[in-house]
């Protein structure tokens, strides 16, 4: 007779007997089931499929709501159409799973494996997904709105045309090295602190979104709206903004070194303390804005309209102003030496106190 001895057991046994002595282990085995099995057991009443099984099963349309899929093996299952509102998917392993279209309006995916599925337009709604990993996974046009995103694995996935407005991915420390973001709805979303180095955010949507702090190094920001953004402290060393729209936001003490904001639009912008050198506005609108204390040093403002903007104690150290409009800007006690104004327009700007490009001072 075969001794079968529990895995709970084998701390007890060891102590007692030698190794090579080892009965076989009896090993709790997963079941399996298709499809059909499992919905009938749900139509019965039963929920709990908890710790299953249920590699490969198609699932297309099922109604499950409410269902404990929780620690489920689901790699390559097909869960398209499915009702899964308020499931309890937490560290399920959906690798691979087609999910496209599916509702999981508040559903648990805490710490789910989501790699490379497919939740093209899917819904979750107000879904709790901190610490999953959406490694390459396809989330285009997906509603995420006030959904959980804390410690979020993004890298490589597309969330083109996503939704993420009011979406919490609040001090977030992974990495979304190259996230396709592009055209994504994230009004509102709180992103304090995130880390999008490299991700492609063109043409999305941040009106009024939090990015206090946030690593946007290199990041597409092209054509994106940011109006009313707040981006205190926030890190945008060479990022790509051209023709953004930053009106009204909130970029104080910001780091944006050899970003590209050409043609952008810096309308009543508050830049003070911010760090722009080597940043490129060319044809930049920045009317109206206020830039204390910022650094312009060795920047290209060429034919930048800055009209009626406060640079009280700006340094312009070697920056390039020509036919740069600066009608009425307050210039008190900024630092121009060897910046170049050729053709730039100064008429009614208050340069009192002011280093001039040849290192004298205005009086």
């Amino acid at each position: 007779m075969t001794l079968k001895l529990q895995l709970k057991d084998l701390p007890i046994w060891m102590k007692t007997n030698k190794l090579e002595d080892l009965p076989l282990l009896h090993l709790p085995q997963r079941s399996t089931m298709d499809g059909n099995e499992l919905i009938k057991r749900y139509e019965s009443g039963d929920t709990d499929f908890q710790g299953e099984n249920l590699c490969g099963v198609n699932l297309f349309g099922a109604d499950l709501i409410g269902v404990d899929f929780s620690e489920c093996d689901l790699r390559r299952s097909s869960l398209v159409l499915a009702y899964l509102n308020r499931a309890n998917l937490s560290r399920c392993n959906l690798q691979g799973a087609k999910l496209s279209g599916a509702n999981l309006s508040q559903a648990d995916l805490l710490g789910a494996n989501l790699q490379d599925a497919d939740l093209h337009g899917a819904i979750l709604y107000a879904a709790d997904l901190r610490g999953s990993d959406l490694t390459l996974a396809n989330l285009l046009d997906i509603n995420l709105i006030s959904a959980d995103l804390r410690n979020v694995n993004l890298s490589g996935a597309n969330l083109r045309g996503a939704c993420l407005r009011g979406v919490n991915m609040r001090y977030e420390k992974r990495c979304y090295d190259g996230a396709n973001l592009r055209g994504a709805d994230l009004r509102n979303a709180d992103l304090r602190g995130a880390n999008l180095t490299g991700a492609d955010l063109s043409k999305a949507d941040l009106t009024q979104a939090n990015l206090s702090e946030a690593s946007l190094r290199e990041v597409n920001l092209t054509g994106a709206n940011l109006t009313g953004a707040e981006l205190r402290g926030t890190f945008l060393t060479d990022a790509i903004a051209v023709e953004t729209t930053f009106k009204q936001a909130v970029l104080v003490n910001a780091k944006l070194e050899r970003m590209n904001l050409t043609e952008a639009d810096l309308t009543e912008c508050n830049l003070n303390d911010a760090n722009l050198t080597g940043a490129v506005l060319a044809k930049a609108k920045a009317t109206q804005a206020t830039m204390r204390r910022t650094r312009f040093n060795r920047a290209d403002l060429s034919r930048a309209d800055l009209r009626d903007s406060d640079f009280n104690e700006a340094t312009f150290i070697e920056a390039y102003l020509g036919r740069a409009d600066l009608r009425n800007a307050i210039l008190k006690d900024a630092n121009l030496a060897k910046a170049e104004l050729s053709s730039a327009n100064l008429s009614g700007a208050m340069l009192q106190g002011a280093t001039l490009p040849d290192n004298s001072i205005y009086e």
